[in-house]
């Protein structure tokens, strides 16, 4: 297995800590709706985590879709600090972008593009290996470049998606093993159904893959690390550790919605805040917002709240979800619209204009967990954080270090390092 003991200490281009403030401006933005991300609880989740699997297995902290909507180069610079050994992607400027700020290793989930190999090859982004074109275009690069490419082979033991079915990857090890400047160095799969009551399927899927597994080894060809676990056979099946895991959930505080799991301390990351923008009276048999979906049954109070499915709120929790308003749940009430949401202060009669209101997290004594507002909108819990729209920003906590900051700008397009080039098609690069 390829050592990457030195990545934790490697200096960062951009290092999120040197733009932390003490201005507490920064925690009620001038912004209509903010998501509060706490960095502390991203450090101590990965360390509960290392705690669960072991010190001797690997932890892939999967930071795609920016980070489940956290802030890729924020929570990828806190997982790493914590313990985690790299970071996982969904594709090219993800890495790209994380490329910028760290030397950790960077695995791309993805089946690649061939006009990128070079750029991958040189920046030591780690392939998934599913495509022979890919795989020769890597093997080319590294010879150009006199650098090896990094390969993980994906096995489809039943996901349907991405990867070389069972049969087929003896010969499909053996095909890489045979091209010169390429180095495998991993072997893994991923679960359809591990957060189902119905286990089986996850468990044939377990079965296929060991049994690619025996095949590689008897044809003596050397595969590196194994993993498979995501966030929910992490904590359900202990056999499936393997190697390593691949966490995204668990990073951020969220447990999956599974039956089985085994015990684990985490803290939700994400506090999802607004404030009420306005509050009116609605006598018993107003409609409210489009459709009249809803209509008073009382004499009512109202309140408006400045953010919508525009921002990520899911409309199909109309008329279903709740918020916290000082401490208590208000339910949403009409339809969500693009960029408003009612909800019913009825209980509040106190309730004003600029009284904070908490749509995803803890507010005193309540909270509202992903788990719950995907329950409302028919959904999974993944969805929820990963959707928040750009408008709503994303304010850096760290009670580690007493500190509260804005979003870090992006690393740019072209960005450059001692790696090079940080656009995976730069000018030039040979197609």
């Amino acid at each position: 297995m390829t050592d990457h003991s030195d990545h934790r200490t490697a200096p960062a281009r951009q290092d999120i800590s040197a733009q932390v403030t003490n201005d507490h401006a920064l925690r009620r933005p001038s912004s209509h709706s903010w998501a509060e991300v706490a960095l502390d609880a991203i450090r101590d989740n990965v360390r509960a985590i290392k705690r669960f699997i072991g010190p001797s297995r690997w932890l892939w902290a999967v930071v795609k879709a920016d980070a489940y909507g956290h802030g890729a180069e924020a929570v990828a610079s806190a997982a790493l600090e914590a313990g985690a050994d790299g970071l996982a992607v969904s594709c090219l400027s993800e890495a790209g972008d994380l490329r910028a700020v760290t030397r950790a290793p960077l695995l791309v989930l993805a089946p690649g593009d061939i006009r990128a190999a070079a750029w991958m090859v040189r920046l030591g982004i780690i392939q998934t290996a599913c495509s022979r074109p890919m795989v020769e275009a890597m093997s080319q690069a590294a010879q150009r470049l006199d650098k090896p490419a990094r390969l993980h082979l994906k096995i489809d033991t039943g996901m349907g998606r991405i990867g070389v079915r069972p049969e087929e990857a003896v010969a499909f090890a053996t095909f890489i093993s045979e091209l010169p400047g390429v180095r495998l160095e991993g072997v893994f799969s991923h679960l359809a159904t591990a957060e189902s009551a119905e286990e089986s399927y996850a468990l044939i899927q377990f079965q296929r893959f060991q049994q690619v597994l025996a095949q590689l080894k008897d044809a003596g060809i050397p595969i590196g690390m194994r993993h498979l676990a995501n966030s929910a056979a992490t904590l359900r099946f202990p056999s499936m550790l393997l190697d390593g895991v691949r966490a995204g959930l668990l990073i951020y505080g969220i447990l999956p919605d599974a039956p089985g799991l085994a015990p684990i301390r985490l803290r939700p990351a994400l506090t999802w805040k607004t404030q009420l923008s306005f509050v009116h009276q609605a006598p018993a048999g107003s409609p409210i917002s489009y459709g009249s979906t809803y209509v008073a049954p009382t004499d009512s109070i109202v309140g408006v709240l400045p953010l919508g499915y525009a921002d990520g709120y899911p409309r199909r929790a109309s008329n279903r979800a709740r918020v916290l308003v000082r401490g208590r749940e208000c339910p949403v009430i009409g339809t969500v619209c693009m960029d408003h949401m009612m909800v019913d202060v009825t209980a509040l009669p106190d309730a004003q204009v600029g009284d904070e209101a908490v749509l995803l997290g803890r507010q005193g004594n309540s909270a509202i967990t992903p788990n719950e507002l995907a329950a409302w909108a028919g959904t999974v819990a993944h969805e929820v954080p990963t959707v928040i729209g750009r408008r709503v920003k994303r304010v850096y906590l760290d009670q580690e270090r007493a500190a509260v900051s804005a979003a870090p700008a992006r690393a740019g397009a072209g960005a450059q390092t001692a790696a090079g080039d940080l656009s995976p098609f730069p000018e030039g690069e040979p197609r």
